[in-house]
């Protein structure tokens, strides 16, 4: 075959774009430069993710860098690989003539042109192009290709660039950052427009949109194809019908072609390349709604008497061709599948024989998870357990629902939801885990020992909450089944006996209960539960007045934790401590202990302990530096909204905050102390961190005395300290237990002395005296 004869000369045949383009600066930008340094570009990503789009786009701006222009081939269509150099040629205007090799004749022809090559859609003929492209890149110095696959050519010199979908605005982000910020989101508006031009995105329907962007994972061909919808329906319509993606999204433009005209389509195509391994992998893998590591997949996804090695190769095989991508998280491989692409698997597992065997596997493999979770929890890998549960948040979902839907399986959630104390808490998904507590003790008969241990998880998540009411009745619950069983049982309902009293005010049965619970764990060797107990005697023997009893219990505390290598246990003890120094006026001793233990907690990444930290540390800096610690106290506000709770629940906890955003209140003048309350609110999460962090060292040295003499007596220095505080007459009557009528008097007389009139200046004169 002779060299191809050009039939016409041209800069390129890229199509005209007919829609706009939106977003992937950085992709376009990568693009530009990895060419600047290869032959081979090939951007890979699962169907509809838009690489062919980005890849015409980024040609069309680097067109003119090629003297011969930019050519795009499409491949799609083509089944028989025999005719890839053909299709390429007629593609590039060529029409060859003779015989002979037509991918020699095409390098023949190319290889004095300066020219960008795509090829689009390359992986149902991986092999052939893979072949052309080494034959043409070799006879072709001034050939550079851009190619478009769901999985790499595996040519020398090629460099791979993963398309992701479209940006998303995160979980909780504020209304102000949507509309421009997200390119899933612009997408989205833009197609919505241009199906129904009198749609605009506003603050009516800003989160529903989010929401239908977030349910099609930024996928750009299920945004496109959704958006269409809105001829129809309105976006709280179209956002309630997703469901059902592959049905709903089903209404591609007739000029589209065919795989992508509706989104089963689009998948199927991928699930047709697959090989049969591959596509019962994908359908097991679908088991995983979130991220899932490759111990998990070697486990639950069983292909017969298959080795484990092949199912690493066989999920390899998966990422390559974009049906499962791979993450990073702390150093350790994550692998995850796209929502649409998880259900359509989903769909394969429910219609074939192994679906509830594979959904059981995946429970059971939780189940052991978090029992070693719960061994290893004491020690030096508390952060990496930590780390994983938090990712493993979905899975354990998935584990909860399988065994709420037989009552036979209620037993086994118990098992996993029981020991998920830690967990919960560091992630400040208290109500979440009473949640999935009180509906597996709902679901079926299950045995004692599960139900107790399940009774004193709930109990801690509403104690925690400070919702006593609902912690009392599972406190007496576990306390009858606990009578017929083991000293380490009873240990674990003593000690919950012994926080709900601590919290509702009885501290000598609070320090008793904790004391036996105590020297029950000793005798059982349970350490974990040891120092957990050990840090309730602290709290209640410091509330209790006994300063002295506290710190010892601290004391042991920090060795035991020591030793171990702990940072949870220790963190709680060092905040309890510095709550002890603060109540006895050592303000600096107090702050020292407060910063470290939320140093060692944000270690831990643990909400609730954080939170109560820098309520904590704004209670202590409010006789120093009033404005930080009213931003403080907005950071913690902001915290606890979207945690769903609130320090004023809190026993013990709830009275300090009140006391001191009145004293901050009173010092401040209101509107002052809304202003930095709010700026602490407005803080990123991380932000607010840093700023109690750098917590003023002003105040590290005990309460100073008085700068200058002061007219009143002591008495009334105690009540001028409360009217700073806030408080009512008739509340510092109840403080100083005397009556109301001899508050007033008191107050009188600081007025008198001090020649003010009103009670506001006795706070500020307070603040300057350093009382």
């Amino acid at each position: 075959m002779s060299a191809p004869v050009p039939s016409r000369r041209s800069a390129g045949n890229l199509p005209a774009e007919l829609t706009t383009f939106v977003g992937r600066r950085q992709e376009r930008s990568d693009i530009k430069r990895l060419l600047s340094d290869t032959r081979l570009l090939t951007l890979t990503g699962f169907g509809g993710i838009g690489k062919t789009r980005l890849a015409l786009h980024a040609a069309a701006d680097l067109q003119r860098a090629f003297r011969d222009g930019a050519w795009l081939a499409e491949l799609a269509p083509l089944s028989d690989p025999a005719l890839v150099a053909d299709t390429v040629a007629k593609s590039l205007g060529l029409s060859l003539r003779g015989e002979g090799s037509a991918t020699q004749a095409l390098a023949d022809s190319l290889a004095d042109r300066d020219i960008l090559l795509i090829l689009d859609n390359c992986e149902h003929l991986l092999d052939a192009c893979a072949l052309l492209v080494n034959t043409l890149l070799r006879a072709c110095p001034g050939l550079r290709i851009l190619a478009t696959s769901r999985a790499p050519l595996r040519c020398r010199g090629e460099t791979v660039l993963p398309i992701a979908p479209l940006t998303l605005p995160a979980e909780g982000s504020g209304p102000g950052d949507l509309a421009t910020g997200y390119n899933a989101v612009r997408l989205f508006t833009d197609r919505a427009r241009s199906a129904d031009p009198g749609f605009a995105l506003t603050d009516d329907n800003r989160d529903v949109v989010v929401a239908i962007c977030r349910r099609l994972d930024g996928i750009p061909l299920a945004l496109e194809l959704a958006a269409v919808r809105l001829r129809g329906l309105s976006p709280a319509e179209l956002l309630e019908r997703l469901s059902n993606h592959f049905q709903l999204l089903s209404a591609g433009g007739r000029d589209a072609p065919e795989r992508q005209r509706t989104l089963r389509g689009c998948i199927e195509w991928s699930y047709d390349l697959c090989t049969a391994a591959e596509r019962r992998l994908w359908a097991q893998a679908s088991v995983f709604p979130g991220s899932f590591e490759i111990d998990a997949v070697e486990t639950v996804c069983q292909d017969g008497e298959a080795a484990t090695d092949q199912t690493l190769e066989t999920l390899l095989s998966l990422v390559d061709k974009s049906i499962v991508r791979r993450e990073e998280h702390c150093g350790r491989t994550r692998y995850r599948m796209l929502e649409v692409i998880r259900r359509f698997g989903e769909d394969r597992l429910r219609e074939s024989a192994d679906g509830a065997a594979t959904r059981r596997r995946h429970r059971d493999f939780f189940t052991a998870l978090v029992a070693q979770g719960e061994r290893e929890w004491f020690g030096t890998r508390q952060r990496p357990w930590m780390g994983r549960m938090a990712l493993e948040q979905p899975n354990l979902r998935a584990a909860f629902e399988f065994c709420l839907e037989d009552p036979a399986e209620a037993e086994a959630g118990l098992e996993i939801a029981g020991r998920l104390r830690e967990m919960w808490i560091a992630l400040g998904a208290l109500n979440e885990g009473a949640h999935w507590l009180e509906r597996l003790l709902n679901a079926g008969p299950v045995s004692v020992r599960a139900q107790l241990r399940a009774l004193w998880t709930a109990a801690w998540m509403a104690l925690v909450k400070g919702d006593l009411s609902a912690a009392k009745p599972l406190i007496a619950m576990g306390t009858r089944l606990a009578r017929d069983l083991d000293q380490p049982m009873k240990a674990l309902m003593k000690q919950v006996t012994g926080m709900y009293a601590m919290f509702s005010g009885d501290l000598p049965r609070a320090i008793t209960c904790s004391e036996q619970a105590l020297a029950w764990f000793r005798s059982a060797g349970d350490q974990a539960q040891e120092i957990s107990t050990l840090i309730l005697a602290e709290m209640a023997y410091g509330y209790a007045g006994q300063a002295d009893e506290a710190l010892a219990r601290y004391g042991t505390c920090l060795e035991l934790a020591t030793q171990a290598g702990d940072t949870w246990y220790r963190s709680y003890a060092t905040w309890a401590a510095g709550m002890i120094h603060w109540q006895s006026g050592a303000t600096g001793e107090a702050l020292s202990l407060l910063r470290e233990s939320l140093r060692l907690k944000r270690q831990m990444t643990d909400e609730v302990g954080l939170t109560v930290c820098l309520e904590t540390l704004a209670c202590v800096t409010a006789d120093s530096d009033t404005r930080l610690a009213a931003e403080l106290l907005g950071v913690a506000s902001a915290r606890w909204t979207k945690m769903g709770g609130s320090i004023t629940r809190i026993p013990r906890l709830g009275p300090a905050h009140a006391d001191t955003e009145a004293q901050l209140r009173a010092a401040l003048g209101e509107a002052e102390f809304g202003a930095a309350f709010e700026r602490g609110r407005a803080l990123d999460p991380e932000e607010g961190l840093d700023l109690a962090a750098a917590t003023s060292t002003a105040a590290t040295t005990s309460r100073p005395a008085r700068t200058t003499a002061t007219p009143l007596t002591r008495r009334e220095q105690e009540v001028a300290a409360l009217v700073t505080r806030g408080l009512t007459n008739k509340q510092i009557a109840g403080k100083l237990v005397i009556s109301q009528r001899t508050a007033e008097t008191h107050v009188e007389h600081i007025l008198t002395k001090l020649g003010f009139t009103s009670r506001t200046q006795i706070a500020s004169w307070m603040l300057d005296q350093h009382v």
